[in-house]
């Protein structure tokens, strides 16, 4: 997995630095986040402390209220492109699987789609995990997808035919399965939107399930 997940990397430091735009991304996706982050903001404590875990430079915890940490293993790159349109909080160039902040220390931890950006999906929720405050709310989603999009996925990465940024696929099931083997039982799961593109096999649907759940 390690060099899967290198050609996912370097492809989505190119993405940023020569497509991605943040500012257009956000105004395109915030609809689909906006009753989320609000359901998130009602749960939370009085000026929480926030990890943003896999923030990419859209840093979707700037809409939410309290003090922020911004990780990200692109981070270096993020602030030498989009420094200025970086929302104020603390970035660390750090991967999900290693993170440097103390454990037991969030109030919330966030995490969208970069879960399945991770080397190893399963030792970045327990990170995820580790580092939230006893009783701290988790709020994590990546996108699932048809398993006949999750086989194809993992046959062509056998033969090494896809950089795809996303080294790992999910169906919602397995995601669900994977948070309740990390000891992360979800409290309620929302709906971050839904994307129907066309493959050789016909039309699929993507969502983006995003699970809340207490540490």
């Amino acid at each position: 997995m390690s060099n899967r997940w290198q050609r996912a990397q370097d492809h989505e430091r190119t993405y940023w630095q020569e497509r991605g735009n943040p500012e257009r991304i956000i105004a395109r996706r915030k609809p689909h986040y906006e009753r989320a982050l609000a359901r998130i903001a009602e749960l939370l404590p009085a000026d929480p402390l926030i990890a943003d875990i896999g923030s990419g430079p859209t840093c979707w915890t700037r809409f939410l209220p309290g003090q922020r940490i911004f990780a990200d293993s692109l981070m270096g790159s993020y602030v030498h492109r989009w420094g200025e349109q970086l929302p104020d909080g603390l970035a660390l160039a750090a991967a999900g699987e290693a993170l440097p902040i103390r454990s037991g220390s969030c109030d919330l931890v966030f995490s969208v789609n970069a879960l399945d950006h991770s080397a190893d999906p399963a030792a970045m929720l327990r990170e995820c995990l580790r580092i939230a405050k006893p009783g701290g709310l988790l709020a994590i989603s990546v996108y699932a997808h048809p398993p006949v999009r999750v086989l194809a996925g993992k046959l062509r990465d056998a033969v090494g035919l896809t950089d795809d940024p996303h080294p790992h696929a999910f169906t919602r099931a397995g995601f669900l399965a994977l948070c309740r083997s990390c000891g992360l039982e979800a409290t309620e799961v929302l709906d971050l939107g839904s994307v129907s593109f066309r493959t050789r096999v016909g039309f699929l649907r993507r969502t983006e399930p995003l699970v809340l759940g207490r540490r």
